[in-house]
């Protein structure tokens, strides 16, 4: 395929090094393997997100502790 935008990316990576190009390879191929998936929040999901969200800022929890509540209950 040869757009406008391809063009565009071709210029200015051409003369960039193999570290940046290795960089926006594994950046393309992250945003592919995204677009393969689907993601459904279950109503139970949202519910928690909802309860989350609505939170004063003094409540919310370290990333770590979040995570490691999100695995317990939902296995991810």
């Amino acid at each position: 395929m040869e757009s406008v935008i391809l063009k565009n990316i071709n210029e200015i990576l051409k003369n960039a090094p193999e570290s940046i190009l290795e960089r926006v390879l594994g950046y393309i191929e992250g945003i592919s393997e995204d677009e393969k998936y689907n993601f459904k929040l279950s109503e139970e999901q949202k519910e928690s997100l909802k309860k989350i969200k609505a939170r004063p800022y003094d409540q919310h929890t370290e990333i770590d502790t979040f995570l490691n509540e999100m695995d317990s209950k939902y296995g991810i």
